[in-house]
């Protein structure tokens, strides 16, 4: 399953992008899987997918429960599941019930909602190394830092150009064009050309961002008279983390954990700043 994933031996028709986070989330799931299984007395060695059955898939849920994930990761990691049946069905041509697929999904927030201009200025203050401090019994290391000092900006270019996570942090200051006197800035739309598998360069979605007056000055504060035309990145050019899950998991992790200092009573994620963005432009 793993092999498909990564397009080994698959016709070229069936070519599919997947980033190398989605396959690492696929392979975690499988080993949370046979990790369940063990658990429960099934012989791995002897076990088969032709085994599965409703009353495995409840040993299943509960074992899931008992990770405490979050809703999200909990739903994702049933995808993975339902994915890799459906997969062994097409692939084999054997008629096997997806078993997975009866298991009821866990409540997200599909409408986020906008963040206030006062919840957001308070954000910001709140942003710093002694209130960055979290703490769970249930990690290896019980004591985090979600600081970040380049949290505070990343949160602006978000709210700013109302782009998701992945794309904020992969904005490169020589993707900002002229045209007609209007500046903008170039940003792929990587969820779009992933769901619709394009891969060739002439295929691909491509948002335009247009350059706002607060984001001009947004752009001078992070370095456009120095940087302007270069290959680096706008949001934190000498950070050395992952570009993908990592840095991606501590822009939506460092906001939840710093709005949830407010106490506004309100569950805001790092997705009400498109919210906003999107918001404001209808209004507009």
């Amino acid at each position: 399953f793993i092999s498909w994933l990564n397009n080994e031996d698959v016709p070229a028709h069936r070519v599919r992008i997947r980033t190398d986070n989605h396959i690492k989330d696929n392979e975690r799931a499988l080993k949370v899987l046979a990790e369940c299984l063990k658990n429960e007395g099934y012989n791995l060695s002897t076990v088969s997918i032709h085994d599965i059955n409703d009353k495995m898939v409840g040993e299943i849920y509960s074992y899931l429960e008992t990770k405490n994930f979050a809703n999200r990761t909990f739903n994702k990691t049933i995808g993975h599941y339902t994915s890799f049946l459906k997969w062994y069905s097409e692939e084999y041509n054997v008629n096997i019930r997806n078993w997975f697929s009866r298991i009821k999904r866990k409540r997200l927030n599909p409408n986020p909602e906008a963040i206030t201009q006062s919840e957001y200025e308070a954000l910001l203050k709140q942003i710093t190394p002694e209130n960055g401090i979290k703490e769970n019994k249930q990690w290896v290391k019980p004591t985090r830092n979600m600081y970040r000092p380049w949290l505070a900006d990343g949160f602006k270019l978000a709210l700013q150009t109302g782009r998701r996570r992945e794309e904020v942090i992969n904005l490169k200051w020589d993707a900002i064009k002229e045209s007609e006197g209007i500046r903008y800035i170039e940003v792929e739309d990587y969820k779009t050309n992933r769901i619709q598998n394009r891969i060739a360069e002439n295929e691909k979605k491509i948002i335009c961002i247009p350059i706002t007056d607060s984001l001009d000055t947004l752009l001078h504060e992070l370095g456009y008279d120095e940087r302007i035309n270069t290959d680096s990145f706008i949001l934190a050019p000498n950070v050395k983390i992952s570009r993908g899950k990592v840095m991606s998991n501590v822009l939506s992790r460092g906001f939840t954990h710093f709005y949830g200092q407010l106490n506004t009573g309100k569950n805001l994620t790092f997705k009400c700043l498109r919210k906003t963005y999107i918001t404001k432009l209808q209004i507009y």
